[in-house]
């Protein structure tokens, strides 16, 4: 499991993404990495602090889907000419980048490093005057060019000529008809001849139906007519392509500059999104700082619901040793604590109360949960050595180490006593160390360390549940016993195994 699995963020960034208005912001948001330095964490929170805002404010945008300039992107690397339609898209594309600047113009006070952002999109009026004037909605328009004009007036003219030669032929030969209506096929116009009064009349069968029993019929009387009409359908279409041509090469002369657009944009889309979330998550910026110094204040995890508010303050480079049963909430802790760390090196705002501080740590090492591989044939033990000694070769200063049950799966007074010269090798390393634990010989050593803080995790004897509150600078009991006895373990057992405990303790 990788950083993001492991602490359920990619859970929040799926929902993030889900805020987005196309695939291309959707997937860059789940791929994206977290930021370590500081100034880079500072930018991207205050970004999206500023769309946060913009939305509690109801101010709206319209995005275009980015998603169909990568189609556009395919068809020019394969050299292939844009039809109206999808030129029209690059209008459009330009239009809404220009709608998006102006939004964000008129509340530059409300987000200042926003507007900058979209500020930098590069222009392309001209692209975009011409495309306006030649395409509208997806067709070329009447008036792109003076000869365009005049060859489609005739086109309107000639067109009617045909039509009313055609129109004289029906009343002429009511019975010869399948309809009385006109219609265009292969740029002729022409009647609905019945099949079997084909050979009645002199002309041109241009089509027929699927079933045979119409033929698509235009009659000498009129042919001459509807040579001219296609002679001029031709001339548009001429004019027509050199004009599509013309504006494709334009689109390929701005592509470069299309496409940085095209990216601010998808950022833009993606700072939206981390806004919203914040939105609905009722959430806000934290202080942050370079000395680790952890503050959380009501702080909830995101995807629990009716979570327990977590308040703890951890000083520069002070660990937190959490122990007590299992099931009390101690992993959610480690888990929280983590996942509040990493969601603002993605530029998100924290479901916190005011007061909450958290650092920009430059490494997270964390070893959570079941490490047993299967495939690599390590014990749980194995495995979670495997990733220890990964940690402390590579530890770096401001790191963030989270140990869940550090030393479990082998002999408790080894496992013990390996486990706190890790943890003290970590600690003189700097690193800020949360930890979980049942070894009664990590407790004493927390409590006797100046750098650490105890605690353990709050539960309700009467019902069995934990009320996962944390209690700072306390020390829990495993509980086994007791637990073991409230669910129903026979008599006889119990008391063997007190009788265990206390010759073990009279040693």
């Amino acid at each position: 499991m990788n950083l993001k699995e492991i602490t359920q963020l990619d859970q929040i960034l799926v929902k993030v993404a889900s805020f987005t208005h196309s695939t291309r912001a959707a997937t860059a948001i789940q791929a994206a990495t977290n930021q370590t330095d500081s100034a880079s964490v500072r930018k991207e929170l205050a970004l999206t602090a500023e769309a946060h805002h913009l939305l509690a404010n109801n101010i709206v945008f319209t995005y275009f889907d980015l998603d169909q300039m990568d189609a556009l992107q395919t068809k020019l690397d394969q050299g292939l000419m844009l039809n109206a339609q999808q030129l029209d898209l690059i209008n459009q594309f330009l239009i809404n980048l220009r709608r998006l600047k102006a939004t964000l113009q008129a509340n530059q006070q409300r987000a200042p490093q926003l507007t900058a952002l979209l500020a930098s999109t590069t222009q392309l009026t001209g692209l975009q005057q011409r495309l306006e004037h030649i395409i509208v909605h997806g067709q070329v328009a009447d008036d792109a060019t003076p000869e365009l004009a005049e060859i489609r007036q005739k086109i309107v003219k000639q067109r009617q000529q045909v039509k009313t030669a055609l129109t004289q032929f029906v009343q002429k030969h009511p019975h010869s008809v399948q309809s009385k209506r006109l219609i265009t096929r292969n740029d002729r116009v022409c009647v609905q001849l019945k099949a079997g009064e084909k050979n009645k009349f002199k002309g041109q069968i241009i089509d027929q139906s699927a079933t045979g029993s119409t033929v698509f019929f235009e009659p000498a009387t009129v042919a001459k007519k509807g040579a001219v009409l296609a002679g001029v359908i031709a001339d548009e279409s001429a004019e027509v392509y050199q004009l599509l041509v013309t504006l494709t090469g334009d689109v390929l002369d701005n592509w470069d500059a299309l496409t940085e657009n095209q990216a601010l944009l998808c950022r833009f889309d993606q700072i939206m999104a981390r806004g919203q979330y914040g939105l609905e998550t009722e959430s806000q910026l934290p202080t942050l700082n370079m000395t680790q110094h952890i503050k959380i204040v009501a702080g909830r995890h995101p995807l629990l619901k009716d979570a327990v508010p977590l308040n703890i303050e951890l000083m520069p480079q002070q660990g937190l040793m959490i122990t007590g049963a299992n099931s009390g909430g101690k992993t959610v802790v480690l888990k929280t604590i983590a996942l509040f760390a990493l969601m603002i090196q993605f530029g998100l705002e924290l479901p916190v109360g005011a007061g909450t501080q958290m650092p920009v740590f430059s490494q997270f090492w964390i070893d959570i949960g079941d490490n047993q591989s299967i495939t690599a044939q390590l014990s749980t033990f194995a495995a979670e050595m495997t990733t220890l000694v990964d940690m402390t070769d590579h530890i770096q200063d401001n790191a963030l180490v989270l140990l869940d049950e550090i030393g479990s799966g082998t002999d408790p007074e080894e496992g013990s006593a390996l486990s706190i010269a890790i943890i003290e090798y970590l600690r003189q390393k700097k690193a800020t160390i949360i930890a979980t634990t049942h070894f009664s010989a990590i407790k004493e050593y927390a409590v006797d360390c100046p750098t650490f803080m105890t605690a353990t995790m709050a539960f309700d004897p009467k019902t069995l549940e934990p009320t996962y509150h944390i209690l700072l600078n306390q020390v829990g009991a495993s509980e086994a016993v007791w637990l073991a006895e409230r669910l129903g373990l026979a008599p006889a057992i119990l008391a063997d195994t007190r009788r265990r405990l206390a010759a073990k303790e009279a040693k």
